[in-house]
């Protein structure tokens, strides 16, 4: 009977799989991101969706890059993102809501043990990234099916393909890509088809960025002055400018021409400030989110586990953080925190052996460092600096600290 039974549930899932992957697509942008909304975000659309669907509908956005915008946009990340009590590792619920509305099943337990620990150590927007760019996201849905649809599919258009490489849904097949970009060539030593860590001239950072697929190694489209990531824009370059300038200008005339741009449309439009169709080495670099923001006051609310702040940071740097400003841990508490938190400590807190309350920050992919009210400290890891408070529950916190960024 057992045997019946498996035998009778395997068929079903099998043409269930099968019935999803011969299932019409649609050419209605509008469908799809209602129902993108509808499976990560629990609700119908808003305005604002009407911005995803032409980008969608004119090639500019796979449905993939949507449900990771969308996965970590900051209503995502109040609503869903938070630790909570209870919990028997922080994040894990978290963790669990990204498994439904990202992979669109419930989460094992090794993987959710795992990806909460990640969570903690570096931030929810790793396991996004890990969740889709994971051969089962890919295996499932690839670039263009909605997760949770029941096997709703953009159509690939004309427009999409003209800007998105199909062969980018099989990492495996991208060292397959003709080596025709001199920089490949130049930079693949030892001719294998791929660029290594040592062969990469350039930052551990610019390598991770470059490196769309996490597999280690550079191929195919990824060094591709031709192509490009789909859906990055200029909040998510976190890597030296002035550096990867060099590498973008593969003529070398001092200025990137939209055919050597690797990142959106938008991005590039967004950093050509005078609209001549190029950017200039100052546009490029002054775009840098480091001297957009640095030294200017940055509100940290304590509502939130991690507030963005704007600002790229490179391992060794000398910076000083220093904050002032008020929060409560809970509405009913008669207690004001400084950024020095309280005495007491917290065991599912981002730092459990930190002062609750206190300000903390991370720099790029690196563990929390605990910063108090003020504290000057050699950066230890190149990316994006976030700031955050020292807690496990913030739905009920108010208040925020008024934080001060400077470059010693």
């Amino acid at each position: 009977m057992w045997r019946v039974v498996t035998s009778t549930i395997g068929a079903l899932a099998l043409f269930s799989s099968v019935a999803a992957a011969q299932a019409p697509c649609t050419t209605d942008a509008n469908r799809v991101v209602a129902e993108v909304y509808r499976h990560t975000l629990e609700r119908g659309v808003d305005p604002g969706a009407q911005g995803w669907a032409q980008q969608l509908a004119d090639g500019r956005l796979t449905v993939k890059e949507l449900v990771r915008s969308i996965a970590k946009s900051p209503e995502y990340a109040n609503r869903f993102g938070q630790t909570e009590s209870g919990e028997g590792q922080p994040y894990e619920r978290a963790v669990a809501r990204l498994y439904r509305h990202i992979l669109a099943r419930q989460p094992d337990q090794g993987g959710q043990r795992n990806w909460a620990n990640a969570a903690q150590q570096r931030g929810l927007a790793v396991v996004v990234d890990g969740m889709i760019n994971s051969a089962e996201y890919n295996n499932n849905f690839g670039d263009w099916g909605v997760p949770g649809s029941g096997g709703l599919r953009f159509c690939e258009t004309t427009n999409n393909q003209s800007r998105y490489n199909p062969r980018r849904n099989n990492p495996s097949s991208a060292s397959a890509e003709p080596l025709d970009n001199v920089r490949f060539r130049a930079m693949d030593s030892n001719r294998d088809g791929v660029i290594a860590r040592n062969e990469w001239n350039g930052s551990n950072q610019s390598f991770r960025v470059h490196d769309w697929n996490n597999d280690g190694v550079l191929s195919g489209d990824e060094v591709n002055a031709g192509r490009f990531r789909q859906g990055r824009d200029v909040e998510y370059e976190d890597f030296d400018r002035a550096e990867d300038f060099a590498y973008l200008d593969t003529n070398n005339n001092n200025r990137i021409e939209q055919r050597e741009w690797h990142s959106s449309l938008r991005a590039f439009d967004q950093l050509d400030r005078n609209g001549d169709g190029v950017l200039s080495r100052g546009e490029f670099v002054r775009a840098s989110g480091a001297a957009a923001t640095a030294g200017q006051s940055i509100a940290v609310a304590a509502d939130r586990a991690w507030t963005e702040t704007g600002i790229n940071v490179n391992a060794g740097d000398t910076v000083t953080i220093s904050a002032d400003g008020q929060i409560r841990l809970s509405p009913d508490s008669s207690e004001f925190l400084s950024a020095a938190g309280a005495a007491g400590r917290v065991a599912a807190a981002t730092m459990p052996n930190a002062p609750v309350g206190g300000l903390i920050a991370r720099f790029g992919d690196s563990a929390p460092v605990f910063i108090g009210q003020s504290r000057t400290l050699r950066v230890p890891r190149s990316g994006r600096l976030v700031l955050g408070v020292n807690d496990s529950r913030f739905d009920d916190n108010t208040g925020q600290f008024n934080v001060r960024v400077d470059r010693n």
